[in-house]
């Protein structure tokens, strides 16, 4: 058997190798660029380079084209949204116009609505006008018409001759007049403006001079009566336009004894209205109303101002809807045909009157109506056959 050979470790190459080896590289490389592929590869630099510059160039124009799009934008930006803020402003100034314009406009509506008032409840008389003009009252409308203004020599001033006209049943015992006199109004000029003449208007109310008078010279039912108005005026020139307005403060029926068998009783009016009966009349009101099967049991509040008790009764009538009204633009032709088919909707009726009327004092007493529709119980026709009454015991010894 053969005995392995040694291992033998290779001797390091001398140092002057790797020096060797450098330079032959080294030598190689300068060859190369001495060559066709050194060329080469400088062209491949150069376009590399151009390229490379290019792209630079392209990035700032992008750059600067994108920094150019962004101040646009923003530009654009600030520009709606100043647009914005002047669209707010504007909203909101159009806005507060119009809130004052609506502010104008209730206020010229409330004063048309006041002057309406006015009007109707103020006389406006004037010497040179013929005819009459109407006074409206809580007690009715009365006619009214200036006769002749003649000089005052015992109180000074003047005195203005009146005729009332009274188409009621009640005879006026005190009433007040009252009012202003002075120029007549100033009118609108042509292409005047009406804050202009609004002022005009005010300058010229300051100088009306006010007045009031209370008068007991009775007013006549359905008749003509004249009357005296004292009038403190400067001058007779100064009474060209009377406002005038009248507030009865006592009256009376011109028939005291009441003649005619029915009375009216309003069950929505808050007030009494009169009852008549063989004995002299009674108040009553309605205080309400309740279903009872296939009637209406009408609740009652009765003042007696007599001394006797009423224990038993026989109410009978008529009752129906609320009467109708004259409107202002109606035809009299037409209001009573309104009347005509009101008056025969209204429904006979006779009822024990249920309840104790204590004399001088209010009692609650009640009547049943045969209907259920409580809104066709608005107006009652009636009077009161009183059947047993008696006098309350004496507390003489």
């Amino acid at each position: 058997m053969a005995s392995p050979r040694p291992f033998r470790f290779l001797a390091p190459l001398p140092r002057p190798l790797p020096l060797l080896l450098a330079g032959c590289c080294a030598a190689m490389l300068a060859g190369c660029e001495k060559g066709p592929s050194g060329r080469v590869l400088e062209v491949r630099m150069e376009d590399m380079n151009e390229k490379l510059k290019l792209i630079e160039k392209r990035t700032e124009s992008a750059m600067l084209m994108a920094e150019t799009g962004s101040q646009d934008l923003k530009q654009r930006i600030e520009a709606v949204e100043l647009k914005g803020t002047e669209v707010v402003t504007q909203t909101s100034s159009l806005v507060e116009a119009n809130e004052a314009r609506f502010q104008r406009i209730e206020q010229t509506l409330t004063n048309v609505m006041r002057i309406k008032e006015e009007s109707e409840a103020v006389a406006y008389l004037d010497p040179t006008s013929e005819g009459h003009r109407t006074l409206k009252t809580d007690h009715g409308t009365f006619l009214v018409r200036m006769e002749k203004i003649q000089r005052n020599p015992a109180g000074g001033g003047f005195t203005i001759d009146l005729n009332i006209g009274n188409p009621t049943g009640l005879e006026l015992q005190e009433y007040r007049l009252k009012g202003d006199f002075g120029q007549p109004a100033p009118q609108l000029q042509p292409g005047e403006a009406y804050g202009d003449y609004s002022v005009r208007l005010d300058e010229w109310q300051k100088t009306m001079i006010p007045f009031e008078e209370t008068i007991v010279v009775p007013v006549l039912p359905n008749a003509w009566s004249r009357i005296s108005l004292p009038l403190n005026a400067p001058s007779e020139e100064s009474l060209k336009l009377i406002r005038v307005a009248m507030v009865v403060q006592r009256a009376r029926l011109s028939n005291q004894e009441g003649a005619g068998d029915y009375s009216v009783v309003n069950a929505d009016s808050d007030g009494a209205g009169l009852v008549k009966t063989e004995y002299g009349p009674l108040l009553m009101t309605v205080t309400g109303m309740v279903p009872e099967g296939g009637s209406t049991r009408v609740q009652v509040s009765v003042g007696n101002p007599f001394g006797f008790i009423i224990n038993e009764g026989i109410l009978s009538g008529q009752f129906g809807p609320t009467a109708p009204r004259k409107m202002e633009s109606e035809s009299t032709g037409l209001y009573q045909q309104r009347l005509l088919l009101w008056s025969q909707e209204m429904e006979e009726f006779k009822t024990r009157f249920t309840g104790t009327i204590s004399p001088l004092s209010w009692s609650q007493a009640s009547f049943v109506l045969p209907t259920t529709d409580q809104s066709r119980i608005k107006y009652l026709r009636l009077k009161l056959e009183v059947s047993n009454l008696t006098l309350p015991k004496s507390t003489a010894p």
